[in-house]
């Protein structure tokens, strides 16, 4: 836990600046910008409405920003082979803390955008502290959820890169990107399939009781629907084999 605790110290002083620039640039965007327009247009009167989509803006900026800071900090490593060669950690371990550092700041960074875009709405949501608190904590998880298969799908693709790299040179990365987006979009099509539902679409569980524990949103109907068991447990298999598989082959091209 110690070395743990001590990796991840290493992966703040390295990269703490990544989040403080980009809750800098968030709040700029967020808050200073729509307040500039209002007071250089005395007639605009939308400034809650303009900070709420450019605060949602700021949220989607994010999630790339997170990754480039990820990939920033992978990239740093494997300049520097000697770093991971001589570790007592292994290859899993080492990617392992950069993805939980990240989405500690990941998460940090959703916490402060998502709560300035509930309150920039405050005056049409219905429900106590209490109720806001959840909601905020729930989108902000499932946030955090997908990013961290983004961050598992990003490291495999680093190894794929590698591997390419050797093999043909730099326009490996002209490869890895095409394989990229046509690995997606197959995945996409099996996930819309009728045989992904035959398989995975079991055990359903209504997220619906839910809705007690949310604000209530006058003109807008919050639709939670249903998750599947089988397809969350699949999933959950299914991201544990791939960061496996990623590491193990990301440590055989780093140790080549």
């Amino acid at each position: 836990m110690k070395k743990f605790a001590g990796l991840l110290k290493k992966e703040w002083v390295l990269y703490r600046t990544w989040l403080f620039v980009g809750v800098f640039i968030g709040i700029m965007l967020s808050m200073v910008v729509p307040y500039l327009i209002r007071r250089l247009n005395d007639g605009f009167t939308m400034e809650n409405q303009l900070s709420f989509a450019f605060s949602i803006l700021v949220l989607i900026l994010g999630g790339f920003f997170s990754i480039l800071q990820f990939l920033a900090s992978m990239r740093h490593d494997l300049k520097s082979k000697e770093i991971w060669l001589h570790s007592t950690s292994s290859i899993a371990q080492l990617v392992g803390v950069k993805i939980v550092f990240s989405l500690i700041g990941y998460a940090i960074f959703n916490l402060i955008f998502v709560s300035i875009a509930i309150y920039k709405v405050k005056d049409e949501l219905v429900g106590n502290f209490a109720q806001v608190l959840l909601f905020l904590l729930f989108i902000v998880a499932i946030i955090v959820i997908l990013q961290l298969m983004m961050f598992v799908i990003m490291v495999l693709f680093l190894a794929f890169n590698l591997q390419m790299k050797h093999l043909i040179g730099r326009f490996s990365i002209v490869i890895t990107m095409v394989t990229f987006f046509f690995s997606m979009d197959l995945w996409f099509k099996f996930t819309e399939s009728e045989l992904y539902d035959n398989i995975f679409h079991h055990v359903e569980i209504p997220l619906t009781w839910l809705d007690q524990y949310f604000p209530k949103i006058p003109t807008t109907e919050l639709l939670l629907g249903s998750f599947y068991a089988v397809e969350e447990v699949a999933t959950i298999i299914f991201v544990a084999i791939l960061f496996t598989i990623a590491t193990k082959w990301l440590e055989k091209v780093v140790l080549r």
